[in-house]
């Protein structure tokens, strides 16, 4: 017993260690547990912190700038403090705040997107700093004015002879939403169908105003028969900002290729020259052309003499037929050339003497430039006097701080090498080789420093790249003998073809004019300018506007659409082509043989699809380019303005302004506008314009009109094709999507 006492005695202290070792085991396991649930806790407390100033930099900062984007935008890319938590510290901050815009999945329908990091921070037990971030996002989509049949922003006439009276009437069948934000006005003579909803605004109402006359109508033409119980499709709503400049300008910066219009203007000592540009659709794509043209009145050349630089002489010598800097005649590496006069010879390159003639058109203040024939090098300078140097010199002094190089500050003027002494300055008169070159022709505004073209009035794009087949002799024009007028002196950008590609496409035409025609295939949108500001040729001091026009000169249908221009409305299957023609100015249907001109005497009609929207001006007719007898001249019926551009009789087949002109009597009637689509614009452009007013005469001239509204474009926008935007011009949208993205 002793001994088995002793033996269990002897066991009790590893029993103890073991025991011991087992607790503290407990102990440890318990300890790293509770460590890593409470480190655990700090990292998901820091990604609560993170998430919520993810949210705050999206709903505070995100969503407010989201509707006034107008490209891919990023705020706050070093993070701003957000919050306090219980110690007074930043809860966390948010940064990284993008914004862009894109286009949904497989569809032209556009989305806005903002996406917004939060950043939280938390020490470690061993003292690390660590840093979580949650990224969230949304998604929103605004609506459109593609989904009005009929858009005006004031319904008020647009164009030249303007009467300020316009109407709905027994002729304006508009199926589709209607709205305006101004006054609607009922003929006395019968009264409109509509067969959708139309809205005029409270604000008008409260002044009012939203209908303006009832006329020969009353309530009834606004209700419809619904299941047996008579509804009223009127309602009022806020005004809609009108033009979209935002929206319009997001489309710019989406722009999938862009034709530019605009680099031939304000070029140091040059004048002025406007380009054309045609986007002709065919199966498959589109084919571009552009032209160069100026705009009457078209001053003669500046007082321009050639000549060759002479590297070799210094002072007042020269060779015979050059002219040079001086006293010293040395190109400085790098800085170019610092002489106070020009020497030249009084003979010209051709041997002719022009000493009188320089100094006859060379005055104090004269802006004097000298260029080699590829104008890579250049000077220019103010004349300070100039004066003979005997029967065979010409010397003109340059004030001090004049004189300017362009070119290469490597190398200066070669040896022998051509150049034009040109004074900018000199007075010229109207160039007699240009037809139609007089200022009432163009212009309907006064001819001062401080007018200008008006968007509402006379437009023009006859220019004489136009006329180049008939100029040239030949009895036709560009749908007959296109190759002349692609081939003509007036060509800046050779036709050129474009795949549609797999994608919608954005054409922005950059500070010009378009003309359109053809078969869509694809999904385009085109886009312009609102106006470009240009010198006038004859008088660089006067600064006049072309406005962004689309000119439509044929038909523009879809590929599927059927013979008479009538979509395939989705009921049937829909068409998968769309195209939105977004203007800074106006939409016109150009006066051409395919759109009915002399009165439908080589064809009739044009049909149209196509969403329009007229930012600045009105879809209207090129009414003011006419052959009615007593009605086409720009001294006609001036009580209204110049109602006309002078040139309709000797157009359509071109006719030179040496002869008489060929006249249609009281009848060029064009046809019908056929319109699949819808009609945006800033005021209500003229279609047909006769007997009452300044076309005092019947049947007149323009079209009656038929339009449709493409049901397509509730489903298939033209791509980035302008939304509707509130009174701080911010883009009116609605949340599509929310959710959080991977930081991973």
């Amino acid at each position: 017993m002793k001994l088995f006492r002793n033996s269990i005695e002897g066991s009790t202290a590893p029993l103890a260690v073991l025991f011991t070792m087992v607790s503290m085991s407990f102990t440890v396991a318990y300890l790293k547990n509770t460590f890593s649930q409470a480190v655990m806790e700090k990292y998901r407390y820091a990604e609560w912190r993170a998430l919520y100033s993810a949210e705050a930099g999206l709903n505070d900062v995100g969503v407010v700038i989201l509707p006034q984007i107008t490209g891919d935008t990023t705020l706050y890319s070093e993070g701003i403090n957000f919050g306090q938590d219980e110690s007074g510290n930043p809860v966390g901050k948010y940064k990284d705040i993008h914004a862009w815009t894109e286009l949904l999945p497989n569809s032209t329908r556009k989305q806005y997107i903002v996406r917004s990091t939060g950043v939280a921070e938390y020490k470690t037990t061993s003292g690390n700093q660590i840093e979580v971030e949650r990224t969230v996002y949304t998604s929103m989509v605004p609506q459109g004015f593609e989904e009005f049949m009929y858009f005006t922003d004031q319904e008020a006439p647009i164009g030249p002879g303007n009467t300020g009276t316009v109407n709905f009437g027994a002729n304006d069948q508009l199926e589709g939403k209607v709205h305006t934000n101004g006054d609607i006005v009922f003929s006395n003579y019968g009264c409109p169908d509509f067969s959708g909803s139309v809205t005029i605004t409270s604000e008008a109402v409260d002044e009012g105003g939203g209908i303006g006359s009832w006329g020969a109508c009353d309530e009834g033409v606004f209700e419809e028969d619904v299941g047996g119980e008579t509804v009223s499709i009127l309602d009022t709503v806020d005004a809609i900002i009108f033009p979209p400049d935002n929206s319009a300008e997001v489309a710019k910066a989406n722009a999938t290729r862009i034709f530019e219009a605009d680099d031939m203007i304000f070029r140091t000592g040059k004048k002025d020259t406007l380009v054309m540009t045609e986007i002709n659709f065919v199966p498959g794509g589109y084919w571009v052309a552009q032209w160069w043209y100026l705009i009457p009145p078209v001053g003669s050349p500046p007082a321009e003499f050639d000549y060759v630089w002479d590297a070799e002489n210094t002072g007042v010598n020269t060779n015979t037929s050059s002219l040079h800097l001086g006293p010293s005649n040395v190109f400085i590496p790098g800085v170019g050339y610092e002489d106070n006069f020009i020497i030249l010879s009084a003979l010209d390159a051709s041997g002719n003497n022009v000493q009188d003639e320089i100094i006859a058109v060379t005055e104090i203040g004269d802006i004097i430039r000298i260029e080699n024939n590829d104008g890579s090098r250049a000077l220019a300078f103010s004349a300070n006097s100039v004066i003979p140097v005997g029967d065979d010199r010409i010397l003109v002094s340059i004030q001090d701080g004049t004189l300017n190089y362009f070119g290469s500050l490597e190398e200066g003027f070669s040896h022998d090498e051509t150049v034009k002494f040109i004074n900018t300055s000199a007075p010229t008169g109207l160039a007699s080789d240009v037809e139609w070159n007089n200022f009432q022709y163009y212009h309907d505004h006064l001819d001062n420093l401080t007018s200008y073209c008006e968007a509402g009035r006379i437009q023009h794009f006859d220019f004489e790249y136009w006329n180049a087949a008939g100029i040239a002799g030949s009895n036709c024009d560009i749908f007959t003998c296109p190759d002349i007028i692609y081939d003509s002196e007036y060509v800046y950008m050779n036709k050129t073809f474009f795949s549609k590609g797999s994608s919608p496409q954005i054409l922005y035409v950059k500070g010009g004019q378009v003309l359109v025609r053809g078969i869509v295939d694809g999904q385009y949108t085109i886009v312009t300018d609102d106006f470009t500001e240009y010198r006038r040729h004859d008088d660089n001091d006067k600064i006049d506007r072309v406005w962004g026009n689309i000119w439509l000169i044929d038909d523009v249908v879809y590929l599927d659409s059927y013979g008479s221009g009538a979509v395939i409305h989705p009921e049937d299957g829909g068409t998968d082509n769309v195209l939105g023609l977004v203007s800074g100015g106006s939409v016109i249907l150009a006066n051409t043989r395919p759109n009915g001109a002399r009165g439908r005497q080589y064809g009739s009609n044009i049909n149209i699809n196509a969403a329009i929207l007229a930012m600045n001006g009105g879809f209207i007719s090129h009414y003011w380019q006419n052959t009615l007898l007593g009605y086409h001249d720009w001294n006609d019926g001036l009580g209204y303005g110049i109602i006309a551009d002078g040139r309709g009789g000797h157009r359509n087949y071109y006719r030179s302004d040496g002869v008489s002109g060929i006249y249609t009597g009281g009848n060029d009637i064009r046809g019908t506008v056929n319109l699949w689509g819808s009609v945006t614009q800033f005021k209500r452009g003229y279609m047909k314009r006769n007997y009452p007013g300044p076309y005092n005469v019947s049947p007149g001239v323009g079209y009656d009109k038929n339009y449709n509204y493409d049901w397509n474009l509730k489903l298939r926008p033209p791509p980035y094709f302008p939304d509707l935007q509130s009174t701080n011009n911010s883009v009116i949208l609605k949340m599509a999507s929310y959710g959080e993205l991977d930081n991973n």
